[in-house]
């Protein structure tokens, strides 16, 4: 819940204690998870899940100490960590010297409307790096708060995107970076600071450094996805008292535009592993009815390598009363673009779209009647070069592929299509571009965060 301002509001905290000893379950410990969560069965799968999966990897570590012995692991251990330790010490060894900045933000948290500035200054010195959050808003009130080891995973998320991929993800990985985040601001919160909506947050901080290393590695680092970081839970009961919960986050994409090829429609964001739920899966275990789902044209951040497209998504409530709770953003913050590419487009909430066509916030809670729609459009991503740069070929083909209109792509790219023919026309495309090209203002090459225009939410 967006609207918790401290951690005791967000449930029972259970500090490190054994589940199960010497085989045995802790049967005070598995009752009181039962207790405090809507859908015990499933809570129940999801931890006997891991815990088979935590016996199959004990089963492996003793078949390993069975043949090699204990000191032998421990020192293969210890030389495959310093291995990693040396790689990635070579990596960056690699990468240009120098310092670079970059602030990104989050809309609000949901209680204040003031944005939350997350600024990063990344400093290369040989084969070491520093990133320093000095600068970076006070922690929140509302409880997007990431907490330091989340913000320190996606420092090295981010640079694990940046590396040689084969590299082994271990300690080793780590030793090079140093992160700096002075206590109580945004990104590394104190206690009894709320954290539970903490995703969105980290994932911005990512955002915010993949900026910085746009600046440093222009031909290496694409313009922000978009998605807007969504989380979206239904909840209720039915008639008999059983409890229904849905929870989806809702950010498989889309990729910004990068130096070599057009930013992916519909993939999951760079440090991220998510998909959404099936439909086939939400309306068979859920009240709910999917109505819509598909690609929303023209919401690409222009560029010579467009970004993906925005996503809509579309729930109808078939259930006489639910709970809707969103944690989302970009509707204020755009997904930048780099190399002179244009932002993405905003992210969207629109309740009964059809009728009352209400814009609601990024983050709020609100009790639904049976009937009522729930759409989100995701934020489209960041464009990668000079729009009027694009091959006209790959505009024309998002045309007939209706990922974009004639409109926009004769306002965003300069391009004429002779729709008797469905061809570019060359000519006066050559003309438009041109013309264009020397009544705009220069294009900033660096990546630039831009407010979103919100005069005509409304109709949007």
């Amino acid at each position: 819940a967006c609207d918790n301002t401290e951690i005791y509001q967000e449930g029972l905290r259970i500090p490190p204690i054994k589940l199960v000893e010497e085989g045995v379950m802790n049967d005070a410990v598995w009752r009181i998870l039962n207790k405090n969560v809507r859908v015990p069965q499933m809570v129940q799968g999801d931890v006997l899940a891991q815990m088979s999966a935590l016996r199959q990897g004990e089963r492996d570590v003793l078949q390993l100490l069975d043949q090699y012995g204990i000191e032998d692991i421990k020192s293969y251990m210890t030389d495959i960590i310093d291995y990693t330790e040396r790689l990635t010490r070579s990596e960056i060894d690699a990468l240009p010297d120098g310092t670079w900045d970059f602030t990104d933000y989050v809309d609000d948290d949901g209680i204040k409307p003031d944005p939350i500035a997350i600024k990063v200054k990344v400093t290369i010195q040989g084969d070491e790096m520093i990133v320093d959050f000095t600068g970076t808003s006070p922690q929140a009130k509302g409880s997007i708060n990431p907490n330091l080891p989340f913000t320190k995973s996606a420092v090295y998320a981010v640079f694990k995107n940046l590396t040689n991929p084969d590299i082994t993800a271990n300690a080793g990985f780590f030793r090079p970076f140093k992160v700096i985040a002075p206590a109580r601001c945004y990104v590394n919160p104190q206690h009894p600071a709320p954290v539970a909506a903490r995703g969105l947050g980290g994932f911005r901080i990512a955002h915010t450094v993949f900026g910085a290393m746009a600046k440093a590695l222009p031909d290496r680092v694409p313009a922000a996805w978009g998605g807007g970081e969504v989380a979206i839970s239904f909840g209720g009961y039915y008639p008999d008292g059983k409890a229904f919960v849905f929870v989806e986050f809702n950010n498989d994409g889309p990729r910004g535009g990068g130096p070599y090829n057009d930013g992916a429609d519909g993939a999951a964001a760079p440090i991220t592993n998510q998909a959404n739920t099936p439909i086939e899966s939400i309306e068979a275990n859920q009240p709910l009815l999917v109505t819509r789902y598909g690609f929303v044209p023209d919401t690409e951040g222009a560029g010579e390598y467009r970004g993906g497209l925005g996503i809509v998504r579309e729930f109808q409530l078939l259930h006489e009363e639910a709970t809707l709770q969103i944690r989302s953003d970009r509707g204020k913050f755009l997904p930048w673009g780099v190399q002179g590419g244009s932002p993405g487009s905003r992210n969207y909430n629109i309740l009964n779209p059809e009728t009352d066509n209400e814009v609601l916030p990024a983050k709020f809670l609100r009790t639904l009647s049976k009937g009522d729609v729930y759409r989100q459009i995701q934020a489209g991503a960041g464009g990668y070069g000079d729009p009027l740069k694009r091959a006209p070929q790959a505009v024309l083909e998002d045309l007939v592929q209706e990922k974009a209109s004639l409109e926009h792509i004769r306002s965003a790219y300069g391009v004429v299509v002779d729709m008797d023919t469905m061809s570019v026309d060359i000519a006066a495309t050559e003309e438009l571009r041109s013309r264009m090209a020397a009544e705009r203002n220069p294009l900033e090459l660096e990546p630039q965060v831009v407010r979103a225009p919100t005069s005509s939410d409304k109709n949007s």
